[in-house]
């Protein structure tokens, strides 16, 4: 597992660290996805579970991220993109 979102974290804050964790296994799930689908596939991705798919995640992901993190969320790029949050 990568760890692009460690960053973020302050020592002993749980609830960080849960959410971290989880953005850690969304981040590689959905470039895995990527690779697999193509960057392309955003409406329909071919995912057979639809509610499991990585790109379905992501918006709730970004929510989280936004309240736990405030302005620092900005540098989430990756995930503010597949939550369809733009550039």
């Amino acid at each position: 597992m990568t760890t692009p979102y460690r960053y973020l974290m302050a020592a002993g804050d749980d609830v960080t660290a849960d959410l971290v964790d989880d953005l850690c296994v969304w981040h590689d799930r959905m470039v895995a996805h990527l690779r697999r689908h193509g960057a392309a596939s955003r409406g329909d991705c071919g995912c057979i579970d639809p509610d499991y798919c990585p790109a379905a995640q992501a918006a709730d992901l970004w929510s989280r991220a936004r309240r736990q993190f405030g302005p620092s969320a900005a540098s989430l790029t990756f995930l503010r993109v597949h939550a369809g949050g733009g550039q």
